[in-house]
């Protein structure tokens, strides 16, 4: 027995979510690949280098935070959907009985 499914937006928001988080860890670790290596041969003083790795460390960590935040809130959305058409669907068979 199926039942029809509801809360198709939830679940496009949900994809959406999970697509978008894994467009951000990407360019979080490209951009701080890109500034590691755009340092090269241009930071003349220490300090420039460890300003420059420090803003990289931190972009990928950005990118890995934001990852995680809409990864984990994608992943709940399509739990809870799921949870609320498996309980249509018990609810159908135990009317059926």
């Amino acid at each position: 027995m199926s039942v029809p499914r509801k809360h198709g937006l939830l679940q496009a928001i949900a994809v959406i979510l999970k697509v978008l988080a894994w467009l951000i860890l990407a360019a979080g670790i490209a951009g701080a690949i890109f500034a590691l290596v755009a340092l090269r041969g241009t930071a003349e003083f220490e300090l420039e280098w460890t300003i420059w790795t420090v803003g990289a460390g931190l972009l990928s960590l950005f990118g890995v935070s934001w990852f995680i935040l809409l990864y984990a809130i994608g992943s709940v959305l399509s739990l809870l959907v799921e949870i609320e058409q498996n309980t249509r669907l018990l609810a159908a068979r135990g009317v059926e009985r």
